[in-house]
């Protein structure tokens, strides 16, 4: 009647080939996490540089205009 269930005796043994085609995607999906985290990265970088830049150039240019209107 025990056609169906294991026996006590029975051990599951993986299959190298399937775990190696597991350990093969899971090292592609970290490889492709950490690029894509690179690429966000420098693109944040690159974005809060220019934020910053036009910040100081629009702070220049309204010292600028606030110099020319206190001379008379």
């Amino acid at each position: 009647m025990r056609c169906c269930m294991a026996e006590q005796g029975d051990q599951w043994k993986t299959s190298t080939r399937g775990e190696q085609a597991w350990k093969e995607t899971m090292d592609r999906v970290s490889t492709r996490n950490a690029e894509t985290r690179k690429a966000g990265r420098i693109e944040r970088e690159t974005y809060e540089r220019d934020r910053a830049e036009m910040r100081r150039d629009g702070l220049a240019k309204r010292n600028a205009a606030s110099a020319k209107r206190r001379k008379p």
